[in-house]
């Protein structure tokens, strides 16, 4: 693995897909909310989520090893945690209704769409900036 080396394009390119993939999300979790309801749609939509975002995590943490990104890394920590730490929190809080439960799924998943949007948009000005200088 060590041999390995990934390309900052590879990243950008994880990241154009986690930011796609969170919006699909929140979309699906609003429609969910709208209905009163928290299906199969949304519950696949929430874990695809998680996992792509575990996938651009485990891409960037290679970047890093690489020593790319270092200035900033705790920017993506606080967007990458942030972002996850939302979507776990939905499966932690307490689930009183179907509504309740696709109400929280629409507000986690918009405030972790935030995140990501964050991180997203820090990362590629920080690629234009090392393109650039």
């Amino acid at each position: 693995m060590d041999e390995t080396i990934i390309q900052p394009a590879v990243h950008s390119a994880v990241g154009g897909i986690a930011l796609l993939v969170a919006l699909v999300t929140t979309v699906l979790t609003w429609l969910g909310a709208r209905r009163g309801t928290f299906g199969k749609a949304q519950a696949a939509a929430l874990i695809t989520l998680q996992v792509v975002l575990m996938l651009q995590a485990a891409v960037g943490i290679k970047l890093l090893d690489q020593g790319m990104g270092v200035i900033q890394k705790y920017v993506h920590y606080l967007g990458g945690l942030g972002s996850v730490g939302l979507l776990m929190l939905f499966y932690w809080l307490p689930k009183r209704s179907e509504a309740d439960t696709a109400n929280k799924a629409a507000w986690l998943t918009t405030a972790s769409l935030l995140f990501v949007v964050m991180t997203f948009f820090i990362g590629q000005m920080y690629v234009k900036g090392q393109l650039s200088g």
